[in-house]
C-alpha cells in the first residue's frame, strides 16, 4: 500500500470487525464468567442459557461493528490523529514525539489472512495505548516505519516511505535456537508452572470423580486399606512427577512464547521479533529507554545466560510511572554488552566509583533471616530438636547473608549508575543520570544516628533505591544527579 493515502481518514481492515468482536467478547467471559457459573448452575436460568448466550452475542456483536465502524485514523505531518465513538465522538491527537514504540502482532488467523494487529504505546498523562485490530500487512508495516521515524524527526506523509524513512540493513544481535530455548524453559519459576499443570491435570479428572468413586465403594473393605497404604508409598513418585511436569510446562511455555526469537538493530531502533502461535514484533526507539534491568537465577549464571528487561516510559494518570518492560532471554555476556554499546553509548564501566552499603545492613539482614526461628521453636517446642536444628540455620543464614551482602554495590562513571544486589537471585539495573526525573533522600531514626541514609531514583520507568550508604556519599550522589539533571541539554524521554 502506497503511503500516501494516510493523509486521508481510513478504516482498518474489515476483519478488524472480528478482532473487536474476540477482544470484547473475552472481555465480558472474563469479567463476568463467575457469575455466569453460578446462574448455570440453577435449573430455572439453565432453561434460558441459549436465549441469553444468544443475547450476549447479539450485544458484542454490535459493540464490535460501532467500535469498528466509527475508528478511523490518518497522519498529519506532527501526530496521528484517531476518531472513534458514536453517541460520544473523540479526537485523539498523539504527537509524534510522545510514541514511546510501535508493536505488531499476529495471531493465527492474522497470519492466515496476511493481516497484522498493531499497539501504539504512549507516554502521556494517561499513559494511553492505541490498538489497532486488523490492518493489511505491508500497511501495518508502512505505518509503523512512518510513526516511529516520525518519533525521532519528523515525517510527510505526502512523501514516499523511502524517502521519509531511511531504511537499513538489519544488524543481527541475537537469536534463540532450540538449544538455548531449552535451557531458558529449564531455568523458569517451575513451582508456578508446576501447580499450573497439577490444576490442569486435576480438571482434566474431575469429570471421572462420578465413575471414580463408584468403583472406589464397589471394593472390599481389606483394599481401601491397601490403598491408603499405597498412598503413602506414592509420595516420593509424586514428587517426582511434579517435577517433570513442572519441567515440562516451563519448557513448552518458553517455546510457544519465545520461538524463532530474533533481535536485531535497524538504525536507530531495536527489533525483536518472537512468539508460536501469536508473532509479536517490537520496534523500540533506542533514544526512548529508559532502563536496563537484568535478573539471573544461580542455575541461570551456571549456564552462562542472564534475561534483559528493556522499560521504557509510561505515565500513568495518578501521577506516578511505570515502565513499559520488553524481556529479551537467553542473552549472553557479550551480546549484553552489545545492547549497552547501543542504548548507553557514553556508558565506560573503565571509569567508575563504586559505593557499598555499610555493614550495619549486613546486619539487619542477618537479624531478620533468624526470625524465622521463633515460629519453628514454636512449632518444635524448644525440645532437643530445635536446639540441633538452630545452629545450622544460624550458620547457613550467615553464610547467604554474608553472600547477599557482599552482591550489594552501586557503579557509576558519571553517565550512569548501575545498581546491583542479590545472590541466589541476582539483579542489575543500569540507567543514565539525566533521564532520572528526581532524587529523594530518606532516613529513619535507625540510620540517622549511625550517619547512614537512603536515595530513591525516580525515572519514568520506574523507581531504584540505593540503600544504607554513608549520608556523606548520598547527599554527593544527589547534588551530582541534580547538575546532570538541569544540566543536559535535550529530550530526557
Amino acid at each position: 500500500m502506497n503511503p500516501e493515502s494516510f493523509a486521508d481518514p481510513q478504516r482498518q481492515h474489515p476483519m478488524g470487525l472480528a478482532g473487536y468482536f474476540v477482544k470484547n467478547l473475552y472481555g465480558l467471559v472474563k469479567s463476568f464468567w463467575p457469575i455466569a457459573a453460578g446462574l448455570a448452575l440453577s435449573s430455572e436460568v439453565f432453561n434460558y442459557a441459549s436465549w441469553v448466550g444468544l443475547g450476549l452475542l447479539l450485544l458484542v456483536g454490535v459493540s464490535a461493528f460501532i467500535e469498528y465502524r466509527y475508528f478511523k485514523f490518518h497522519l498529519t505531518k506532527e501526530a496521528l490523529v484517531v476518531h472513534s465513538g458514536w453517541i460520544q465522538k473523540e479526537r485523539m491527537v498523539i504527537p509524534f514525539e510522545r510514541i514511546q514504540a510501535v508493536h505488531l502482532h499476529q495471531s493465527a488467523w492474522h497470519q492466515a489472512l496476511g493481516l497484522c494487529g498493531l499497539k501504539v504505546d504512549t507516554a502521556g498523562s494517561g499513559g494511553s495505548e492505541l490498538d489497532f485490530a486488523a490492518l493489511n500487512k505491508q500497511e501495518a508495516l508502512d505505518l509503523r516505519a512512518l510513526l516511529t521515524g516520525g518519533a525521532r524527526e519528523g515525517v510527510n506523509p505526502e512523501q514516499p516511505l523511502a524517502e521519509s524513512v531511511e531504511q537499513e540493513e538489519p544488524e543481527p544481535l541475537m537469536q534463540l535456537d532450540t538449544r538455548k530455548l531449552f535451557k531458558v524453559g529449564l531455568t523458569q519459576n517451575h513451582l508456578r508452572n508446576g501447580l499450573i499443570a497439577v490444576g490442569a491435570f486435576f480438571t482434566v479428572l474431575e469429570p471421572l470423580e462420578r465413575w471414580w468413586g463408584t468403583w472406589i465403594e464397589s471394593l472390599p473393605e481389606w483394599t481401601l486399606l491397601l490403598f491408603a497404604f499405597a498412598w503413602v508409598l506414592l509420595i516420593i513418585p509424586a514428587i517426582i512427577l511434579f517435577v517433570f511436569l513442572a519441567v515440562l510446562v516451563s519448557v513448552v511455555s518458553a517455546f510457544i512464547k519465545y520461538y524463532r526469537f530474533r533481535a536485531d538493530i535497524q538504525g536507530a531502533d531495536l527489533s525483536i521479533e518472537s512468539g508460536l502461535f501469536r508473532r509479536n514484533e517490537f520496534r523500540i526507539p533506542l533514544s526512548k529507554v529508559q532502563l536496563l534491568d537484568w535478573k539471573s537465577t544461580w542455575l541461570r549464571r551456571k549456564l552462562s545466560l542472564e534475561t534483559l528487561q528493556i522499560h521504557q516510559a509510561r505515565a500513568q494518570a495518578s501521577g506516578g510511572s511505570q515502565g513499559l518492560g520488553i524481556t529479551i532471554p537467553g542473552l549472553e555476556i557479550e551480546q549484553s554488552n552489545l545492547i549497552i554499546q547501543s542504548v548507553f553509548p557514553k556508558w565506560n564501566p573503565s571509569v567508575v566509583e563504586h559505593f557499598q552499603p555499610d555493614s550495619y545492613f549486613r546486619y539487619r539482614l542477618f537479624l531478620f533471616a533468624l526470625l524465622p526461628l521463633l515460629p519453628i521453636g514454636l512449632v518444635l517446642g524448644m525440645g532437643w530438636l530445635f536446639w540441633i536444628f538452630a545452629p545450622f540455620w544460624v550458620a547457613f543464614r550467615w553464610v547467604t547473608t554474608q553472600r547477599k551482602f557482599e552482591g550489594y554495590r552501586v557503579t557509576t562513571d558519571g553517565v550512569g549508575v548501575m545498581i546491583e544486589s542479590g545472590w541466589w537471585f541476582k539483579r542489575r539495573t543500569l540507567l543514565q543520570w539525566h533521564q532520572l526525573q528526581r532524587v529523594s533522600f530518606h532516613q529513619n531514626r535507625m540510620i540517622e544516628p549511625r550517619g547512614l541514609a537512603h536515595i530513591v531514583l525516580h525515572s519514568a520507568a520506574g523507581s531504584r533505591s540505593i540503600r544504607f550508604i554513608k549520608e556523606s556519599d548520598a547527599k554527593r550522589i544527589m547534588d551530582f544527579a541534580a547538575y546532570r539533571i538541569e544540566s543536559h541539554v535535550g529530550s530526557w524521554m
